[in-house]
């Protein structure tokens, strides 16, 4: 995907200038501060809303582009941050499904290492795992209402633009 902001800064000055179509806003905003921030740890200097748009957008596109199983093997450590994002986002029924995942999210990290698909596996190995793992049954259970939150997400960064303000 190519970019056409490469600060935070000037993504936030176009869109108050005029503002962008929202899918826009957060495709770009998302290739900005994921280039940069790729683990929770990271987030202890910058402000909360930072945290509750990364974490929740994070989840939201790995449970949606392969369920919660795939999320469960590719970022187990933004399911905590997620939860607290779709709270600040007011979706109680997600939060009650990540923080029901966030309980067996050890028991399938477990999994995934006695099975050797962290180190050196096949993705054919690890997609049929992600069939067969017991997080998928999660996936069913997404509530529609509250899960595909895009627009929510950046409607709430334009309403804290100052906290993603110097974000390089």
């Amino acid at each position: 995907m190519k970019r056409y902001f490469t600060t935070v800064d000037a993504l936030l000055d176009q869109d108050e200038a005029s503002p962008l179509e929202w899918s826009v806003f957060d495709d770009e905003l998302w290739l900005i501060l994921s280039g940069s921030i790729t683990h929770p740890s990271e987030l202890e200097n910058y402000p909360q809303p930072v945290a509750v748009y990364l974490a929740s957008r994070w989840l939201e596109w790995e449970v949606g582009n392969g369920g919660f199983a795939q999320a469960a093997y590719n970022i187990p450590e933004w399911f905590e941050l997620a939860a607290t994002g779709y709270a600040a986002l007011g979706k109680p029924k997600a939060v009650a499904l990540i923080r029901e995942a966030l309980a067996m999210l050890g028991k399938e990290r477990d999994t995934l290492k006695c099975k050797g698909l962290l180190e050196g596996s096949t993705i054919e190995q690890v997609f049929e795992h992600f069939s067969e793992s017991t997080m998928a049954s999660f996936d069913s259970r997404i509530p529609e209402d509250e899960w595909w939150i895009d627009e929510l997400r950046v409607e709430y960064v334009r309403k804290n633009r100052d906290a993603f303000r110097g974000i390089k």
